[in-house]
């Protein structure tokens, strides 16, 4: 018993812990979840993929902003407010050691970054195209790599995409890009991660839901 209690009071102090830019969580019907994934376990005793006990459209990820919070439906796929708007994160860049000016720290589902900023998002995918582990690939496999046909992504199109739009072919050196260049890839980029807005909230605004206006104002 005295394990059980322990356990429920970490739970609850990490849920009323006051929020700090960049943190994300998930509501559902009054309920609060500040973990990276659906709690399904405990909101719909079930951890299967996708199941949220016909719940789906009830539930929303949050994240928290200096000057606002964002709301958005991205377990949905025709939900509105993206990963990549809600994370200010336009190339739905994972973490992977660097933060290219991402908050620290603050990771969203699937280790999403979260960004300060819109532009700071975008400058992101530059800076992850200059690394290494990119600039010596063509455009074709750095974007194998970047979002590889394993976890459902169409890289070829991806490429064939970018590559028409700078004028060039899928065989070009990501590191011969000019920084011009490198515009143009963000724009596609963007593009191509579908990017979906959602509803923004001043930290005063009222038609929050009433859990979420509690915890802002924590």
């Amino acid at each position: 018993m005295r394990l059980c209690m322990v356990h429920i009071s970490r739970i609850q102090e990490m849920i009323i812990m006051a929020l700090e830019p960049g943190d994300a969580f998930w509501y559902w019907d009054g309920r609060i979840s500040r973990t990276k994934n659906i709690p399904q376990g405990e909101w719909f005793d079930t951890s299967a993929p996708q199941d949220y006990g016909g719940h789906g459209w009830e539930i929303s990820n949050f994240v928290y902003y200096p000057e606002e919070i964002l709301q958005g439906q991205p377990q949905m796929r025709t939900g509105s407010g993206s990963y990549s708007w809600l994370n200010n994160n336009p190339g739905n860049i994972t973490f992977g050691g660097a933060d290219f000016g991402a908050y620290p720290g603050k990771l969203n589902w699937h280790n999403f970054l979260i960004f300060p900023s819109w532009d700071a998002g975008r400058d992101a995918i530059c800076q992850l195209m200059r690394t290494p582990q990119y600039s010596g690939l063509s455009i074709l496999s750095a974007f194998q790599r970047y979002a590889p046909a394993s976890d459902g992504n169409d890289p070829v199109r991806y490429a064939n995409q970018v590559a028409s739009e700078l004028g060039t072919d899928v065989s070009t050196i990501v590191g011969d890009l000019s920084d011009d260049d490198m515009t143009v890839l963000e724009n596609a980029v963007t593009d191509l991660e579908g990017v979906v807005a959602g509803w923004s909230y001043t930290h005063d605004d009222t038609s929050m839901p009433q859990a979420v206006f509690d915890l802002v104002h924590t």
